[in-house]
């Protein structure tokens, strides 16, 4: 690399960081709004940190082959995009979430590197319309590692990196590593 390139990488990178900076997750009110470094409007990219985007929409994508559902039955949504959801996990986060009992929070859990969870977004009729991803890789520690994303069910990117109404969201789990996991009476 050039000196003249490092110039712009360093002032590229000096200017992204300053744009993290002045946002602050805990101000997003809903659907379609990010904050932080990291955050991207859609695929296609890689973060800083070399994580890459377009593999994990993939991945994602792929849930209902690739992961095992780990609810029994659907439940109510927190938020507005869907009214109920089932949840996701791939092979490498499976053994750690169902560790996770929401009604007997413990100490944080580890996860692997490559440990995915998707929450799959139901209509009133049972009809997936969309998906919010977890996967772990994002550089940014802001969010224990985890990066973010919001899809529709046809794979229609809306937002990914860090999102901020998924990190508000998940804010109160933080102390068990960000994830809330299924009651144990709505397992399979």
């Amino acid at each position: 690399m050039t000196r003249f390139e490092r110039t712009i990488f360093v002032a590229f990178f000096t200017a992204t960081l300053a744009c993290g900076e002045s946002s602050d997750a805990s101000e997003s009110s809903g659907a379609g709004e990010s904050s932080g470094a990291g955050e991207s409007s859609g695929a296609g990219e890689s973060t800083a940190g070399g994580f890459d985007q377009d593999a994990a929409v993939q991945r994602a994508l792929a849930y209902k082959t690739t992961m095992t559902q780990v609810n029994a039955e659907s439940r109510p949504s927190q938020h507005g995009l869907a009214a109920t959801v089932n949840i996701w996990a791939d092979d490498s986060a499976l053994s750690t979430y169902l560790a996770l009992d929401p009604d007997m929070p413990g100490a944080a859990a580890a996860w692997d590197p490559s440990a995915m969870l998707v929450k799959e977004h139901l209509d009133a009729d049972g009809v997936v319309n969309g998906l919010t991803v977890m996967a772990q890789g994002d550089p940014d520690p802001a969010s224990g590692g985890w990066w973010w994303a919001r899809l529709d069910a046809d794979g229609t990117v809306h937002e990914t990196g860090q999102v901020g109404f998924c990190i508000s969201c998940h804010t109160p789990a933080e102390p068990v590593g960000w994830a809330f996991g299924v009651p144990l009476d709505n397992r399979p």
